[in-house]
């Protein structure tokens, strides 16, 4: 299965949440997983080796640093992996080997806030992905929200974007989202973070893996 984690808008929260699912299907579902960072900054793969040399515990999972150019070669590959693979892509729409990988993805997860500009872009993100890939399931993934900031309407924002997919639980802005790794999910967001991963695995990803047991 291969797990798309995606948004045109930079800093709407996509490689944090990539790393963190990543965490989350490894240590709370026991998956094993391959992590293919696409982005141009490889802010996964750079954390990934850091922590390497920082924590004596075995990697949960590999990840593999993958330049955009290549990702219809790539793409073609992952076609005979069995494991579920998550995919972290740069925060733009602007180059076409973004398509294969949108094309073949079979979930696509996209992190946004309710600001207006980050609103407006999930949205445009939203129709090019369904005019692409028609079938493939989208779940927004409202995160970092700040307490005290006026957001647009969020029933509005909902509504629109329950057009092209679903709606996971919120996850509201911590210190903690600023100092992530690939070996856990921090204390003080744990208990958002897994109800919102919870409700995108039971509802996209369980029944898949049911069927292969």
């Amino acid at each position: 299965m291969k797990i798309v984690v995606a948004n045109q808008k930079g800093g709407a929260g996509k490689t944090t949440h990539c790393i963190l699912f990543s965490n989350y299907l490894s240590l709370e579902k026991g998956k094993s997983i391959l992590v293919i960072d696409m982005d141009f900054q490889s802010t996964i793969k750079s954390t990934w080796d850091e922590d390497r040399d920082l924590f004596d515990n075995e990697s949960l999972y590999e990840v593999v640093d993958v330049d955009l150019a290549n990702s219809t070669d790539v793409m073609n590959k992952l076609k005979d992996v069995d494991i579920p693979v998550v995919i972290d892509l740069p925060g733009k729409m602007d180059d076409d080997n973004l398509v294969p990988v949108i094309e073949q993805a079979d979930l696509i997860i996209t992190p946004f806030s309710y600001d207006k500009k980050t609103f407006r872009a999930t949205h445009v993100f939203a129709q090019v992905v369904k005019h692409l890939n028609p079938k493939v399931p989208v779940v927004f993934l409202p995160n970092r929200l700040k307490a005290g900031v006026n957001y647009i309407t969020k029933e509005q924002s909902n509504r629109e974007l329950r057009v092209f997919g679903d709606i996971a639980p919120e996850i509201s802005d911590r210190v903690a989202f600023q100092r992530v790794d690939t070996f856990s999910i921090p204390t003080d967001i744990k208990h958002q973070a897994l109800k919102a991963y919870d409700f995108i695995y039971n509802n996209y990803m369980q029944v898949k893996y049911e069927e292969e047991s």
